[in-house]
């Protein structure tokens, strides 16, 4: 009997370490960490994840990609927590990770739609996001990995499937790319809630 309860406590030990330290997008299951360690001029930074969400289409209900947040620790975020990471000028990451594929074109103009409807004028990040959209030189995948990190001083890398695809300098276009997320119009809004933290 004592040997049965032991055998318990330790799969119930088990199960609680494997769920420690990671955050859930809760129709997929996908896990992300919740916190990461990325490397910057001045050392090492510590970002913490504000949450996961995953991007649908369409009534059918269709998976598109699974994408997690992380800021640097020690962030005060406030109220509109949103907002402040949209516009937050400190370290922090964005993971998309598809899980569909499709074309360059649509993955390319879905960024595109969004920033234009946050941007009215794009002069400041016009030239920027041509370079962007230069990165994608072909059809995106299912399994495709996409990472934007931004380091204050450093700019925003864009890495695909480990392979970085090139550095922007401009914040007002780390700003733009955000918003796709954290904008007063984002791509959907129960992403923003949930990527921001405010709901789970």
């Amino acid at each position: 009997m004592r040997h049965r309860f032991a055998t318990a406590a330790m799969a119930v030990a088990l199960l609680l370490a494997g769920q420690a330290g990671a955050i859930v997008e809760s129709k997929t299951g996908t896990e992300y960490p919740d916190s990461i360690t990325v490397a910057t001029a001045g050392g090492d930074q510590v970002l913490v994840a504000t949450g996961a969400a995953l991007r649908e289409k369409s009534m059918l209900k269709i998976d598109i990609y699974t994408i997690a947040s992380w800021v640097a620790s020690g962030t005060e975020l406030g109220a509109d927590r949103a907002a402040a990471i949209w516009t937050l000028e400190a370290p922090k990451r964005l993971r998309m990770d598809l899980r569909r594929s499709f074309s360059r074109e649509k993955l390319i103009g879905a960024f595109r739609e969004v920033i234009e409807k946050n941007y009215a004028d794009q002069s400041a990040i016009s030239t920027d996001l041509a370079t962007f959209e230069g990165y994608f030189t072909r059809d995106a995948e299912s399994g495709d990995v996409i990472l934007f990190t931004y380091l204050p001083g450093q700019g925003l890398t864009t890495d695909l499937n480990g392979e970085t695809r090139g550095v922007i300098a401009n914040p007002t276009f780390v700003e733009a790319l955000w918003s796709v997320w954290f904008g007063p119009q984002p791509v959907d809004d129960g992403m923003k809630a949930k990527l921001s933290g405010t709901e789970r």
